[in-house]
């Protein structure tokens, strides 16, 4: 079988690198815990074809959350004109919005909610378990 020239694991070592810290002894990942000594041994053999594809994949993941937060203000949004529809002194409920809702902004809203629910990384673990 042909060495790759990419290691994945590496690639996964190195997109969770807190580049932040400064610690000149120690490596730390992006939720504060250090890297064990095995792992900083590995991250110090990558190799540039490692560095460009983790930083590929640190781009995707900055463009998927970018992406996540314009569905969620547009869905806020929408729904915010709406509510600001209802008479004062009115609970707000969601059937209220929605019964208010022009066929098209509701189409959209349920697109959005879609979307949303199919990006959320929770739900996916949950249906899919974490491997």
């Amino acid at each position: 079988m042909p060495e790759l020239s990419v290691r994945p694991d590496v690639v996964v070592l190195l997109t969770d690198v807190d580049a932040s810290r400064r610690d000149s002894d120690h490596l730390y990942r992006r939720g504060g815990s250090p890297f064990t000594a095995a792992e900083h041994d590995l991250i110090y053999t990558c190799t540039p074809e490692e560095i460009d594809a983790a930083n590929a994949q640190k781009r995707l993941e900055n463009d998927l959350v970018r992406e996540r937060q314009a569905m969620q203000e547009a869905l806020v949004n929408l729904f915010t004109k709406y509510v600001d529809q209802l008479p004062d002194g009115t609970l707000c409920s969601a059937g209220e919005v929605y019964a208010l809702m022009a066929d098209e902004d509701y189409a959209e809203c349920a697109r959005l909610v879609e979307a949303l629910r199919a990006r959320d990384p929770f739900r996916y673990r949950t249906e899919h378990g974490q491997d």
